[in-house]
């Protein structure tokens, strides 16, 4: 019989290879889907003519 000890243990095991594996998926999904081929163009997006990059125009908080 097993001790809760050894249950607890393939338990964690089995969890911990799933994450591992969910893990791989994911990563494979994004390359599958180019979404690493250019990280600063997302990065510069959010940037607009009101905001240009690398000037802060606001701050928090207000002072």
């Amino acid at each position: 019989m097993d001790t809760p000890w050894e249950i607890t243990i393939a338990l964690l095991f089995v969890l911990g290879a799933l994450f591992f594996a969910s893990v791989i998926y994911a990563f494979a999904w994004a390359k599958k889907n180019r979404q690493f081929e250019n990280l600063e163009a997302g990065a510069r997006s959010i940037f607009n003519e009101e905001e240009p990059e690398g000037r802060v125009t606001d701050k928090f908080p207000p002072r």
